[in-house]
């Protein structure tokens, strides 16, 4: 099982996302562009785990002891790549409380024995793969500040497997644990 642990968001939260995945979209040649169910903001990147190891790692999610609170989405970006063919994604605002709801999780998992990756963490929900601009000039007017910020409430914490279903790849969410 591929595993990971996330924020998902609300049906008008997706939506004010997608609505910039289009700004992106209608400036591209190409890209795989993240379907809207699997937009999500990946806490903890677990990887590839047997079946056995989901109670584990399912106890770590549920004694999550924090309080719900709020992330501003507040601006678009990418990772540029040597072919122009960037990973573009919408970026945080600096939040305490996701960043100690992040490193709990990571110290928790690592402490259970789960090779979880400590590079420095760069909270985003990837908007697309593989994308080559038209003009690879756009990229200054895509990217920077969104206006207006998008603000949500991160409420609930999830345990999802990544799966692929008749080609295409899915998110589902296998248990998830309410936030104070």
């Amino acid at each position: 099982m591929r595993l990971f642990i996330a924020i998902l968001f609300d049906t008008h939260t997706i939506d004010r996302i997608v609505s910039h995945q289009k700004r992106i979209r209608s400036s591209a040649v190409r890209g795989n562009f993240s379907h809207r169910d699997n937009l999500h903001l990946t806490l903890a990147f677990i990887g590839e785990r047997p079946l056995e190891d989901l109670v584990e790692i399912g106890s770590i999610v549920k004694h999550v002891e924090l309080e719900k609170f709020t992330l501003q989405i507040d601006h678009l970006g990418y990772f540029g790549k040597r072919n122009h063919r960037d990973i573009w994604w919408m970026g945080m605002a600096p939040q305490a409380q996701l960043d100690l709801l992040r490193n709990t999780l990571v110290d928790q998992l690592l402490q259970a024995g789960f090779p979880i990756d400590r590079t420095p963490y760069n909270a985003h929900i990837t908007l697309g793969r593989e994308v080559l601009l038209k003009d690879p000039e756009d990229k200054r007017r895509l990217a920077g500040s969104v206006s207006p910020i998008i603000t949500t409430e991160a409420k609930r914490v999830s345990l999802m497997e990544s799966v692929r279903l008749d080609g295409r790849l899915v998110y589902r969410e296998i248990m998830g644990k309410y936030l104070r």
